[in-house]
């Protein structure tokens, strides 16, 4: 009896803790299920406040009747963190950093400048775009209105140029186009492609940046464009092809040549206004360590400086002005945080590509003026 007492006490104790056990153990668990919660909302509050420090903002876009195009909602604020870190404020007709748009004629020359993410300069604050240095260096005897938009290419400009003609909402006398990649202008003539997608817009305006950051970095690499393979597979990664062709080919500089004349053509024949254009290419630039001076492109440029005289397009040229600013120290593309002599152009480049456009007065005082090779017009 005895030891069946004793027996029965032990059972009895190991019951016990058992229980208690797994008690405790529920007890942890909730306790660090939350713990768990409250730290992952904290920890998303912090980055939801610290986010526009680091994060890029996302603006509604809407189609504007009068360039007949998607543009960022006039009104709203473009915030930017990469390379540099500014704030743009979007103005009528989506242009970035023109606030207002005056409905008298202030007088002077009305630019209108055309280019993708370099000319749209979002990356620098708006007091140092072009045309607001313009502005600052002309006294304001000159007006730019900045419709580049990030990807565009000669295509889209061309479009918008027909559109703008048919509306008096903007008076320009002459057209500028800042020329900083060859690929804007070499490209196959075709319709633009123009399409206002409503749900993205949609999402930009209800949905917190940094949660349309997050899941854009787990959908696509680094360029934002290209869709990312989760590499969740058995298996080495193969390796991208190298293409052993260099582009530089008889039939390739050929073809390049043929579309760039077609294009030329094409703009002469849709623009009534004079056309300039700023050749500014990615030189100077550090490439691997190495400094680089001689434009790769010089042939090109020597072709398409010939093809514009033929048209009545005038051709500015900011590479002298370029270099100068690179050999004293202070280059015109890159940012403090970033490298240097390599991204967009910075307040420097900026100010190198406005000095270029105040000599535009002068030479349509001294007859500059377009040339009219299209019959139907006459």
């Amino acid at each position: 009896m005895i030891f069946l007492h004793h027996a029965s006490n032990r059972v009895a104790r190991r019951t016990f803790w058992h229980r208690n056990d797994f008690a405790a153990s529920v007890y942890r668990g909730r306790l660090m299920l939350r713990r768990w919660i409250v730290g992952m909302l904290l920890g998303t509050l912090l980055v939801a406040a610290t986010s526009p420090w680091f994060v890029r903002s996302y603006v509604p876009r809407i189609q504007d009747p009068t360039r007949g195009v998607a543009v960022l909602q006039p009104g709203s604020d473009y915030r930017w963190r990469s390379e540099g870190y500014a704030t743009t404020r979007i103005g009528p007709m989506g242009m970035p950093g023109r606030g207002t748009l005056e409905h008298d004629d202030p007088g002077g020359l009305r630019l209108a400048l055309w280019g993708d993410s370099q000319a749209e300069g979002v990356c620098v604050k708006d007091r140092e775009k072009i045309a607001a240095q313009v502005a600052g260096l002309s006294s304001n005897q000159i007006h730019v209105f900045p419709f580049a938009r990030s990807g565009d290419d000669c295509n889209d400009w061309i479009a918008q140029i027909a559109t703008l003609r048919n509306h008096d909402a903007v008076r320009v006398d002459a057209h500028v186009f800042l020329l900083v990649e060859w690929s804007d202008w070499t490209v196959e003539i075709a319709d633009a492609n123009e399409g206002l997608d409503p749900s993205r817009s949609k999402i930009s305006a209800t949905i917190p940046a940094f949660l349309i950051q997050a899941v854009r970095n787990i959908v696509t690499t680094g360029d934002a464009t290209t869709r990312r393979r989760l590499r969740f597979r058995p298996g080495p990664v193969k390796s991208p092809a190298l293409s052993s062709e260099r582009g530089t080919s008889g039939g390739a500089i050929a073809s390049t040549a043929e579309r760039l004349s077609g294009q030329l053509e094409r703009l002469r024949r849709q623009c009534d206004a004079p056309c300039i254009f700023v050749y500014a290419p990615l030189i100077p630039a550090i490439i691997d360590g190495e400094t680089t001076f001689n434009d790769p492109d010089q042939w090109l440029f020597d072709h398409f400086r010939q093809l514009c005289s033929d048209h009545g397009l005038h051709v500015l040229d900011a590479r002298d002005a370029m270099t100068a600013a690179a050999r004293a120290g202070d280059w015109p593309r890159g940012f403090h945080n970033g490298q240097f002599g390599v991204g967009h152009y910075n307040a420097t480049g900026n100010r190198i590509i406005a000095e270029q456009l105040l000599t535009i007065p002068v030479w349509l005082a001294s007859g500059g003026r377009p040339v009219n090779n299209d019959p139907a017009k006459d």
